[in-house]
């Protein structure tokens, strides 16, 4: 996700929380820049323009485990909304991220002492601050960071979005950079009218594991009526735990077991959002 940041408070795109950010970045910032620079994954790059499109488009190449779905509310009388991330780590270990949520502006026109007039991915606001939320998602596992926020009257939200986006907590000391995991950006004006879903009423819709009963395998539906965290368990039994997956169940989901299973009687859990719902699968000979 790119954000635009301005150094010097004499400019009237400047954000405090901007610049601050910047500075926790190494190596530190040291001087003023007569020129834009390019930063990527808290490195600064250079200001030869023609070479930012390589820097960004190899890191854009980096596959990455984690995942990330926004969802929140806006209103436009007030300004205020709130925005909610759902963090997703598809690997096999553990990761710590440094979650930041910006509101950045788009079209901003500024006459500066050089580069161009009109401004775009402007730093509006960190959201609480610039040191975000650290989080540690477990394998397979998800989280979330969820944000209230406000639209000032002299920014107009027609130009604006909330970018969010994960970054490593650990250098990478051969060019001390902090990756970033993953981003992920709505328009404000994309969350008007949508109502926000608390974890608490989200409604399971359509389960059923078929065929049921089976041999060695089935699949496990159900859909949901807004994008949440899930965990579908399959147990022995004698309560042992034979499949599991986790994700971000958004609309309808599928899951077929990965195991053949011997016959007997199991129990299947699905749970959306902090609620279960369970049920049995026979599995024949």
């Amino acid at each position: 996700m790119a954000v635009e940041w301005h150094v010097s408070s004499s400019y009237p795109l400047y954000s405090s929380e901007g610049r601050a950010k910047w500075f926790m970045y190494p190596p530190p910032y040291q001087g003023s820049y007569a020129t834009p620079w390019l930063w990527v994954d808290g490195r600064q790059r250079g200001y030869n323009y023609n070479l930012w499109a390589s820097y960004v488009a190899s890191q854009i190449s980096v596959p990455t485990p984690v995942q990330i779905t926004l969802v929140g509310s806006y209103d436009q009388s007030s300004r205020n909304g709130t925005i909610k991330a759902l963090i997703q780590n598809d690997s096999t270990a553990d990761i710590s991220a440094r979650v930041s949520v910006v509101i950045t502006e788009d079209s901003c026109y500024y006459l500066g002492p050089n580069g161009d007039p009109w401004h775009n991915h402007v730093c509006r606001d960190y959201i609480p601050n610039q040191y975000g939320t650290v989080l540690t998602i477990p394998a397979g596992g998800v989280d979330s960071v969820e944000q209230p926020f406000t639209i000032a009257s002299t920014w107009n939200e027609e130009k604006c979005k909330v970018v969010v986006y994960a970054q490593s907590t650990t250098m990478v000391p051969a060019d001390s950079s902090y990756p970033v995991f993953q981003g992920a950006e709505v328009r404000v004006l994309d969350l008007v009218g949508v109502k926000e879903e608390k974890p608490a009423r989200v409604e399971v819709r359509s389960l059923q594991v078929t065929p049921n009963p089976c041999r060695g395998r089935a699949t496990i539906r159900f859909t949901t009526t807004s994008p949440a965290p899930y965990e579908v368990a399959v147990l022995s039994a004698d309560g042992r735990l034979v499949e599991r997956f986790v994700g971000v169940a958004e609309g309808e989901t599928g899951l077929k077991l990965k195991n053949n299973l011997t016959a007997g009687v199991y129990l299947y859990r699905v749970t959306v959002a902090g609620k279960s719902h369970t049920g049995k699968l026979v599995v024949s000979e």
